[in-house]
């Protein structure tokens, strides 16, 4: 008589349970794609700040390989001092 009373006890128990998980699960999930959309975010605009950097740095080492051509081509103050 028992196991014939327990019986759906358990089993709605289980069901129950089984509905909560499936709940926290589907929370779990919602949360974690606002986690990757922000996530998506922040890397974009890390792509946008490498690639001003890049440009920068090119326009920088333009300038440098420019001023290196020019001071290589004055002549040398201390060749004609000695």
């Amino acid at each position: 008589m028992s196991e014939w009373v327990m019986r759906p006890i358990i089993e709605y128990g289980f069901l129950g349970f089984s509905a909560v998980l499936l709940g926290v699960v589907i929370w779990l999930i919602q949360k974690l794609l606002g986690v990757l959309e922000a996530n998506n975010q922040i890397i974009a605009a890390n792509t946008d700040a490498i690639k001003d950097l890049t440009s920068t740095s090119c326009d920088l080492l333009k300038l440098n390989r420019s001023l290196h051509d020019k001071i290589i081509s004055r002549p040398c103050i201390a060749k004609q001092e000695g």
